[in-house]
């Protein structure tokens, strides 16, 4: 089995790497370590090597990042490898295909107490969300420019799980119980912290009612997700602590909408309402979208 694991910085991909190696005996293949090594030995940050490359439109770290992930891809068809990599979905297109996502104020937190990258320093939480957002932001320009995909479009995955309350196991047992029901009716593309989603309405605003199978329905705006319908489903579901909740993303952002809906069509609600929300469901995302500001 081919897994490729892509992501959000801090979402947990080594962490999970790690668990599928010594607990399923997958191999792991990495380009991150790699690129890593690389950026330590020029002497600077990731951030500034990622930046570096794009700025010089060099391609020759990244050439051979593809190829030696296409030949080994090749040559070990039948074994269990989990190919940690932003473009692996790209290069090796009979894996299946998951992508991590994590809250970026739970992200900071495991970079800030170095969960993630234990070589990376930060002088706060805040230094290091800036930084994660600003990374984020590069690696994908960098992909579009380079190759002219969107690693950020969750249409190129199978499968998208909210890491943020979840524990590494509770990460994998999901990951293998959608691969055996990939090609079933019962299949689930999305699995979310109900604590993530914001709200896309006022109030008073009317919403559409639940999708026929009964799953709450999401917006995807850039890294972050929004109510379309099912909002009673997600208060219950925070009522209830649970970490995570089955979903259906209903609209994304890349492309144009059905019938010439717009996003700022769909998404009416503004801090205010946000914040309305965060004090009669009992919590703080402690992150807002720019949409909110």
């Amino acid at each position: 089995m081919y897994i490729s694991l892509s992501g959000q910085l801090g979402s947990g991909k080594s962490t999970l790497c790690a668990y599928l190696n010594q607990k399923k005996g997958f191999e792991i293949f990495s380009t991150g370590t790699l690129m890593r090594k690389l950026a330590k030995q020029k002497g600077v940050s990731v951030l500034e090597f990622n930046t570096a490359l794009t700025e010089a439109g060099d391609r020759v770290v990244d050439g051979m990042i593809d190829d030696e992930t296409r030949r080994h891809a090749a040559e070990n068809v039948g074994r269990d490898i989990v190919f940690d990599s932003r473009l692996a979905w790209f290069f090796v297109g009979e894996s299946f295909k998951v992508f991590l996502t994590v809250s970026p104020k739970e992200a900071a937190e495991r970079v800030f107490s170095g969960r993630v990258l234990e070589e990376e320093s930060y002088v706060s939480k805040e230094d290091a969300l800036k930084d994660l957002i600003v990374r984020r932001e590069t690696e994908i320009r960098r992909f579009k420019d380079f190759y002219g995909v969107d690693c950020n479009d969750y249409k190129n995955y199978d499968l998208i799980i909210d890491t943020s309350k979840l524990a590494t196991a509770e990460i994998a047992d999901i990951i293998f119980s959608a691969y055996a029901e990939y090609n079933d009716s019962r299949y689930i593309k999305c699995y979310i912290n109900p604590k993530n989603v914001y709200p896309s309405k006022g109030k008073k605003e009317a919403e559409p009612s639940g999708s026929g199978d009964g799953l709450v329905s999401l917006i995807k705006l850039k890294n972050e997700f929004f109510i379309y319908s099912g909002r009673e489903s997600v208060k219950k579901a925070i009522k209830n602590g649970e970490k995570i909740i089955p979903a259906r993303i209903r609209y994304y952002d890349c492309g144009a909408l059905e019938d010439g809906i717009t996003i700022d069509g769909l998404i009416t609600a503004r801090l205010n309402d946000v914040r309305e929300w965060e004090r009669e469901n009992k919590f703080e995302y402690g992150y807002y979208p720019h949409i909110f500001t």
